[in-house]
């Protein structure tokens, strides 16, 4: 699967004011393809009324980490590797997405999950995303076998 990440507009309530105002919100997508990240999340905003979806971009993500977090952040880690031509230790870098409620708990979580890893790896940046939430992909409930 790859991510995508979708902007769309709608109006909503906005809940300090209870005025209708026109939003975008930025939101991710688990899909194998641009129509398919496009249709799942049509799926997810039909029942918000009218929408539009602006963009849907590719996203490269080598690891993302979900929890019950408010917010996204995007970690560039860079893994510590040997050029072994030249003798000279190089960084490859990589971006992972991490749910937290701040900066904080952004780092701890990555760190955490990042115990098992064999490499050295350093964190290069760690900053907050613009989006409200992530559609992961859920297999459909098999249907049971009708009685013959």
């Amino acid at each position: 699967m790859s991510w995508f990440e979708c902007k769309v507009t709608y109006e909503k309530e906005i809940a300090e004011s209870g005025k209708v105002q026109k939003v975008h919100e930025y939101y991710l997508v688990d899909a194998l393809t641009f129509t398919e990240a496009e249709e799942r999340m049509s799926g997810e905003m039909e029942n918000r009324g009218p929408f539009r979806l602006d963009s849907v971009k590719k996203v490269n993500y080598s690891e993302t980490f979900f929890n019950n977090g408010q917010l996204f952040y995007k970690a560039k880690v860079g893994f510590i590797q040997l050029d072994e031509k030249n003798g000279v230790e190089k960084k490859k870098y990589t971006y992972m997405l991490v749910q937290a409620n701040d900066f904080r708990d952004a780092l701890e979580e990555l760190e955490k999950q990042m115990k098992t890893t064999l490499a050295d790896w350093t964190v290069a940046s760690i900053a907050e995303t613009q989006l409200v939430d992530a559609f992961r992909y859920e297999a459909p409930e098999a249907k049971p076998a009708e009685a013959q």
